[in-house]
């Protein structure tokens, strides 16, 4: 039941963010937003498709990637340009959907406000490392955007002067179609071809824990703290409670409870990439969603080795 509501919503995301692509395409949104993403084409030099991506994903990640696909299968932008853009959407991601919707309330509940305080700027730090490693290559390795604001009045005052509203909405609905038929079928059909083997094949989720072990004995994390990371391939908040439990029983330190969630976070972020990351990168971008799946996913580990790193010096 669970996945079936995940299907219909991802669906109906995936096709409210191609919708938006193709509607800005045709409308003046861009120019309305361009006081916004002006300055931020400028910062990074990402073209001005990527930037209002960008600022879609503070909302809804799915939607805001969905735009992104939509602007990339119309040619608006290259594939190293929407790799970067959904390495940067990580950080609008984690504060709008992931930290301050859900994990934030639940982590300071459970583990305390202290506890839950650290970890939860650890991982917004994380992020943050992410999507700034990203802004730095792109306004290293891209040509300087110019005018932006003027190109986007321009575009749009061409476009007005050849089509109504109507035809408008018309011809962008039309294209979103023809998007929608290819990327619809992949994503359903990968998505339950990776749950399908996940769900028969528990040995798999074994192996991913069992991965993480090693860390547990280089950090010098006592053993009961892998109880802490099976609860998580459970859910987070189990994985939240086991930690707090282990914390009162005196068993683990707070230094310790910090690195278990840490690397709890990292068994998290693959089993979401697993299950859910990989089919809708390829549903949306092809090949390139493959691509952008790797790229991403080491980003994320590298980001919070860097992080579990800092705390064992630090702390």
């Amino acid at each position: 039941m669970d996945i079936a509501i995940y299907l219909v919503k991802a669906v109906i995301l995936i096709t409210a963010g191609v919708i938006i692509a193709n509607i800005v395409l045709e409308s003046n949104w861009l120019r309305k937003l361009s006081p916004l993403i002006g300055p931020f084409c400028h910062a990074s030099n990402l073209p001005k498709e990527c930037v209002f991506s960008l600022f879609a994903s503070f909302f809804n990640p799915t939607a805001g990637k969905s735009t992104l696909a939509g602007f990339y299968h119309e040619g608006k932008i290259d594939d190293r340009e929407a790799i970067l853009t959904v390495v940067m959407s990580t950080f609008p991601i984690v504060i709008g959907e992931s930290l301050l919707r859900v994990q934030l309330p639940i982590a300071l509940v459970l583990l305390g406000p202290f506890i839950g305080g650290i970890y939860i700027s650890l991982n917004l730090f994380s992020s943050f490392l992410q999507a700034f490693a990203a802004f730095i290559y792109s306004k290293s390795r891209f040509p300087l955007q110019k005018e932006v604001e003027g190109e986007i009045n321009v575009a749009i005052n061409i476009n007005e002067m050849s089509q109504d509203q109507s035809k408008q909405l018309k011809t962008a609905l039309k294209k979103s179609f023809a998007t929608l038929k290819k990327i619809i079928p992949v994503m359903v059909v990968s998505f339950l071809s990776i749950f399908l083997l996940l769900e028969f094949d528990p040995d798999v989720m074994n192996y991913i824990s069992l991965f993480f072990d090693p860390v547990l004995r280089v950090l010098d994390l006592p053993g009961e703290c892998i109880t802490a990371l099976i609860a998580d391939l459970a859910h987070f908040s189990a994985g939240y409670a086991t930690v707090a439990a282990l914390l009162t029983k005196g068993v683990i330190t707070a230094k310790q409870a910090i690195l278990t969630l840490l690397i709890g976070s990292m068994l998290i972020v693959t089993l979401v990439y697993l299950k859910y990351s990989l089919s809708l990168y390829i549903s949306l971008f092809g090949k390139l969603g493959v691509k952008i799946t790797v790229i991403n996913y080491m980003g994320s580990m590298i980001s919070k080795c860097t992080i579990i790193l800092l705390v064992v010096v630090l702390m």
